[in-house]
């Protein structure tokens, strides 16, 4: 038995973002695989654990489907071949069902704040990609103009998976080719664990001249807590703030301390903004990722604040 559904099905079912449920596919967290059109497939067991891990009444959809066809060559049975098309293999795509649900309807350019900048139409990427002008979409200053705000996708009548999409172009691209700001903004992270470069000493000094300017003004007794063991929420930062915005984080601090809040902010590796997510650059995402998980580990905290 198996259970089919939609990446937008299950993440209202389990109350998440829809790139949530691909991210949990991708790294093998949800056991899933593409199905017919655009739905994935995946064992009825599975999807029981996950109802009975996250709480949630599993929906009935059992479906008995025979196993994937399959093709033997050079006496070695495997999967079908994924589709060519003009002589080479589209890489893209998980699904090519995908161009062929597209209806050229013109929503998606309607909802893209960006549509008609230097020619750009999401409709036309779908189209390229689908042809195999991969090569083309590669160098297009395109979908380093979108700003990944899914609102393309949102509006798409048929789910187009368009965010993905963007982003499997982009990290297509070599690395020192990537728009300057962005493959700053990573090597910067990874070398000293924010997009800025911000040193240790002057972030922590900002954080506690901050913290004594809010005692002063509003919260008696506040203090910046930083490296605070056994706190509930870890709060990330948006490196932008302490570098140009400073006094913004103050509002975050005076809900908590009006609220009786217990949190804290990790005195290394505190960047929220995970710029690898953007480049399309997935082993520094997960690395950033990682450092992040690390703090919470290493603190001991329940929840985790992302700026963004």
């Amino acid at each position: 038995m198996i259970y089919e559904f939609r990446v937008s099905e299950m993440a209202e079912e389990f109350g998440v973002h829809r790139n949530t449920i691909r991210n949990w596919i991708t790294s093998g967290a949800i056991k899933a695989k593409p199905g017919p059109g655009k739905q994935y497939i995946m064992k009825r067991k599975d999807y029981l654990a996950l109802c009975e891990k996250f709480g949630r009444v599993p929906r009935a959809n059992p479906v008995k489907r025979p196993a994937p066809a399959t093709v033997k060559e050079k006496g070695v049975e495997s999967a079908v071949p994924p589709l060519v098309l003009g002589g080479s293999e589209r890489t893209l795509y998980d699904d090519p069902s995908w161009a062929d649900a597209c209806l050229t309807c013109g929503t998606c350019a309607s909802a893209c704040p960006i549509a008609g900048v230097d020619g750009l139409d999401p409709r036309k990427i779908v189209r390229m990609a689908f042809l195999g002008l991969e090569d083309d979409l590669v160098v297009s200053d395109w979908v380093w103009k979108c700003t990944m705000c899914s609102k393309c996708e949102e509006a798409c009548p048929m789910n187009i998976e368009l965010v993905q999409l963007m982003r499997r172009i982009r990290s297509r691209r070599e690395r020192d080719k990537v728009p300057g700001p962005i493959h700053k903004g990573v090597t910067m992270c990874l070398e000293r664990g924010n997009n800025l470069g911000i040193p240790k000493d002057d972030f922590l000094f900002l954080l506690e001249d901050l913290g004594e300017e809010l005692a002063a003004e509003s919260c008696p007794g506040f203090v910046t807590p930083i490296d605070k063991q056994g706190a509930r929420i870890l709060v990330t930062v948006n490196s932008k703030e302490p570098f140009g915005e400073p006094d913004d984080m103050k509002w975050w601090w005076k809900i908590f301390y009006a609220a009786g809040e217990s949190w804290t902010i990790p005195s290394e590796n505190w960047e929220g903004v995970n710029w690898g997510l953007f480049s399309g650059d997935d082993q520094a995402m997960k690395t950033i990722v990682g450092r992040v998980v690390n703090n919470m580990r290493r603190l001991n905290c329940k929840a985790l604040l992302l700026p963004e």
